[in-house]
């Protein structure tokens, strides 16, 4: 026994150890009544549930208070109340014995307590087979919460039983109930936040079975007659009641059922509209007390028939502005079946050429198939013709098998005139653009209706459509089924007596997304401190909302840059360093996804280089062009220093150690040629009359001709004039010595007596331009 008690107290704190550390499931759903009017301290009611070991509590948390369940955390279903400021109803945590890892968030909903259900009406479906007692009733209102209905029933003896549902029905089943006796039954409806009670509803057994529904539906034209059967012999005499519902079938929203009470056999349709689609079903009940209704039949359809059409097509086109010899689209939408009144085979489009002749041309109607695709089937309503040029106008008009509608004018868009000042405004919401204007009172006057339209930004599949609005009005909703995260652009247009004006458009979205990534993201380096950023801008059919601007960026820093922008200049960068720039789109639904490059600044230095070669080179370039383009387009005037021998001269003397030492003291003339000015101005002194001159130049006196003609007394007067005019690196006299000799100094000491006009190394420069030394 002893060895026993000591395992014993050995596994309870084991035990209570164990469920200490374990992790506990815990199911809190709390609601508040908003049926109550909502004060700083709102009332919440915790509905909890839990699965742990038996020694843990739980505790629902909220700011600033706690509230421990009555009980313990084992297998148990607590409701309770308490109250909460209303700014922390979104706040509210669970915990199980104090293991704050253990929690759950709770989220306080709305609700409201039941309303008192409709009483129950109980019928007996199937006399041979169940006799199961069926009893369905309604609910008044929507609790918004889980709510538990009761159906309570006590029979001819006084006892009371009940069966819970969580639907609108339940069963009473044969061994409840005794036939042929009253039974008295009610519902309770009961959730967390309140419980209610329907009226009581008191019945015999034997009077609630329910007839067969009504068969045998037929129907009679002018006017539309239905007519059914309904068999009660088998439970009684014949004093039945039946109810009627029918709807017509619309082309894209069927009503819903319209009822009419009190029928025997027959029920008239009066107003029937030709060519339309009528669906009915009947009930009906044999006469009893209890008025059991029969289940509805199976729905009977039928057509009414087809008659002249009423009304006019709604027609509309689509020019291109501002060209007289752009396509012009006419478009319309397909007649309602309450004008049209029969099926459209045709439709006629009448042309109204200048020169005042007419043409009908018939375009057949074409016939919905299951293979077209989403575009297509939103696009069906409209039908298409393309004008030519020279139509002044279009009449449109559709063709049924009892006739033909009332032809439909379309007023073409003025091209080029000046619309006045609107504000146009357009917002899309829930799928929906709802659009508003404001123009002058005075244009107004005017106006017979105005036309909005709106069509997809979508490349190769627009799907145009517009509705029209009155003089008077200044705002339209349009519904319809618009694709999220797509451009919509919508126009106004003012209709007048024979033409159409353009207002103004807009861009809108019913619904807006992230944008997508920016493209064509390229880095242009300027200089070893600053860089370009250039991107494109996201077109408007793939932005998928409202580009609000550009977030342009470096590395962790970004700046905001407008719409209109498609580059920015970064500054102050760090040489020779790597750098991330990003740029991103953002819109009313976030920030798109960034384009990301890298790039690396250049070396200070060696940009520097770069850039004086960049622009040195070219430059050099240039001036040599320039230079050997002046040198080879001016008059080529002989000038010794084109010559061969001199330029040999000048490689000597830059090369030395590439030529012997005789060769450095060549010696070269030059050559300068006088214009003579007029034709009888004597040529100058030949070059031996020169020499003469030079060798007693000072006992002598004579006088020399200038070049007009004049005489100037004293040779030395002569000489220096001419020396000042002719002063450079060799005196005058020197080269005219050496000139009139025109012998190289290696020549005269070799005294070869070879001419130099002779030589085989003679340029073809000097054979032109070297006039031969001619000795008088």
């Amino acid at each position: 026994m002893a060895r026993r008690n000591v395992k014993l107290h050995f596994l309870i704190p084991l035990y209570m150890w164990i469920c200490s550390q374990a992790s506990f499931e815990v199911d809190v759903n709390c609601w508040w009544n908003q049926a109550l009017h909502v004060d700083p301290n709102v009332s919440v009611v915790c509905h909890t549930s839990a699965n742990s070991c038996d020694l843990c509590q739980i505790y629902v948390i909220t700011p600033g208070h706690r509230h421990l369940l009555p009980s313990t955390c084992a297998s148990t279903k607590e409701t309770f109340s308490f109250s909460i400021a209303a700014k922390h109803t979104g706040h509210i945590r669970c915990m199980c014995n104090g293991n704050m890892a253990d929690t759950c968030n709770v989220t306080v909903r709305g609700g409201y307590p039941p309303s008192p259900p409709s009483p129950p009406i109980c019928t007996i479906g199937d006399l041979e087979v169940f006799e199961d007692i069926l009893c369905s009733w309604t609910k008044s209102n929507e609790p918004m919460i889980p709510t538990i209905y009761t159906l309570h029933w006590q029979n001819f003896y006084g006892e009371v039983y009940s069966k819970e549902s969580d639907k609108e029905n339940a069963v009473i089943t044969r061994d409840k109930y005794m036939k042929s006796t009253d039974i008295t039954a009610w519902v309770t409806a009961e959730n967390v936040l309140g419980s209610a009670q329907s009226e009581e509803s008191v019945f015999n057994t034997g009077h609630i079975f329910r007839p067969e529904p009504p068969s045998n539906i037929t129907h009679t034209f002018m006017p539309l007659v239905i007519d059914w059967n309904m068999d009660c012999d088998p439970v009684g005499p014949l004093d039945k009641s039946c109810q009627v519902q029918y709807r017509p079938h619309t082309t894209h929203h069927p009503l819903d059922w319209i009822q009419e009470d009190d029928f025997q056999s027959t029920f008239p349709l009066e107003d029937s509209q030709p060519f339309t689609q009528y669906s009915f079903r009947v009930r009906c009940h044999c006469g009893y007390e209890e008025k059991v209704m029969s289940e509805w039949s199976s729905v009977y359809s039928v057509r009414t028939p087809p008659a002249a059409p009423v009304g006019k097509l709604d027609v509309w086109s689509d020019c291109a502005p501002n060209s007289d010899n752009s396509p012009c689209n006419i478009y319309w939408k397909e007649m309602p079946l309450s004008q049209a009144r029969g099926e459209i085979s045709s439709y006629i489009v009448t042309l109204k050429l200048k020169n005042g002749t007419e043409i009908k041309q018939v375009t057949r109607q074409r016939r919905d198939t299951g293979s077209q695709n989403r575009h297509e089937q939103n696009c069906l309503h409209l039908r298409q013709f393309t004008l030519k040029m020279g139509v002044m106008g279009v009449f449109v008009s559709a063709n049924t098998s009892m006739g033909t509608s009332d032809p439909t004018f379309m007023p073409f868009p003025v091209r080029g005139q000046t619309a006045p000042e609107v504000n146009l405004s357009v917002i899309g919401e829930n799928q929906t653009l709802q659009v508003s204007w404001h123009v002058h009172p005075q244009f107004s006057e005017s106006v017979l209706e105005y036309v909005v339209q709106y069509v997809s930004v979508v490349p190769y599949h627009p799907c145009l459509n517009w509705v029209r609005a009155n003089r008077t009005q200044r705002s339209v909703t349009i519904t319809g089924d618009f694709r999220n995260y797509t451009a919509y652009n919508v126009s106004l247009f003012a209709v007048f007596t024979n033409h159409s004006t353009f207002l103004k458009s807009a861009i809108a979205y019913t619904l807006q997304g992230i944008p997508p990534e920016v493209p064509q993201f390229h880095v242009k380096i300027t200089s070893h401190s600053s860089v370009i950023l250039t991107w494109s801008p996201i077109p408007v059919h793939e932005s998928k909302g409202f580009i609000l601007h550009y977030l342009v960026g470096i590395d962790e820093t970004g700046s905001n840059i407008s719409t209109d922008k498609t580059s920015m200049q970064l500054s102050d960068l760090q040489p020779s360093q790597q750098y991330q720039a990003w740029v991103s789109a953002v819109s009313a639904a976030g920030e798109g996804k960034r384009s990301i490059t890298t790039f690396s600044t250049t070396n200070e230095n060696r940009f520097v280089t770069s850039t004086l070669l960049a622009v040195f080179i070219p430059l050099m370039l240039v001036l040599a062009f320039i230079f050997l383009l002046s040198r080879y387009c001016s008059q080529k005037i002989p000038d010794p220093l084109n010559s061969k021998s001199f330029k040999h001269m000048n490689f000597q003397h830059t090369w030395p150690w590439l030529y012997p030492p005789s060769e450095l003291t060549v010696k070269i003339s030059e050559l300068e040629i006088v214009e003579n000015l007029h034709p009888d101005t004597p040529p100058p002194p030949s070059e031996i009359e020169l020499e003469k001159i030079l060798i007693d130049v000072k006992p002598k006196h004579f006088q020399v001709r200038d070049g007009l003609g004049r005489t100037n007394e004293g040779g030395e007067k002569w000489l220096e004039d001419l020396e000042e005019s002719n002063r450079g690196n060799i005196s005058k006299q020197d080269r005219l010595l050496e000139y009139s000799e025109m012998v190289d100094t290696d020549e005269e000491e070799d005294n070869s007596g070879e001419d130099w006009w002779d030589q085989q190394c003679v340029s073809d420069y000097e054979r032109h331009f070297m006039p031969p030394v001619e000795v008088n």
